[in-house]
């Protein structure tokens, strides 16, 4: 009976092991690669998120109002900041009548934030929100209902363009995902 020689089992050894790097290699990259890409689904989905809740919120809107002050801070409609006036509701979520609350959105440092500043009588409640926390920029543009549509004041738009760029480290690189949406007012 003949067994294994060292020779045969020092090359079986160094097959297996450059085999078991191969796979590792293998294993690695993938996991780099699923990583990568479900970072980059997950921004996609954030800045569809964000851009899904600014829509709604102008589509429910009266108008977008110049500016609105709360305490020593004001926020100005312009190209990084909106201004909504909302109409408050009641107990039952009816509208009512001649009494607004203001919807503002502003970029803060990286964060997308929401805040409501609902009037007395209103039965909204107060919010500050964060939307997204990895927004590299944001801009707002305002038009009228011509066709084409024509830029104006913010204070006398019909539609709301908003164009935001998400940027998410990944890694040693930077996942960078841009949308734009629009929508119009209610204005009534």
């Amino acid at each position: 009976m003949k067994g294994v020689t060292l020779i045969e089992l020092i090359i079986a050894i160094s097959l297996s092991s450059v085999v078991g790097m191969l796979l590792l290699v293998i294993i690695v990259n993938s996991a780099g690669l699923f990583y990568h890409e479900s970072s980059k689904l997950s921004e996609g989905l954030n800045i569809n998120d964000a851009l899904s809740k600014i829509r709604s919120t102008i589509k429910q809107s009266n108008i977008v109002a110049a500016s609105y002050a709360s305490g020593s801070t004001t926020y100005t409609s312009g190209s990084t900041q909106l201004v909504l006036k909302v109409a408050s509701i009641d107990s039952t979520n009816n509208l009512i009548s001649n009494v607004y609350d203001f919807f503002v959105f502003y970029l803060n440092q990286k964060e997308l934030r929401f805040k409501v500043f609902p009037d007395a009588a209103s039965f909204r409640k107060v919010q500050d929100q964060i939307f997204s926390s990895s927004v590299d920029s944001l801009n707002f543009q305002y038009f009228d209902l011509s066709s084409p549509p024509k830029t104006v004041a913010p204070n006398l738009a019909n539609k709301v363009r908003i164009s935001l760029t998400l940027k998410q480290k990944n890694g040693a690189d930077f996942v960078t995902n841009t949308a734009t949406s629009e929508a119009n007012l209610r204005n009534d």
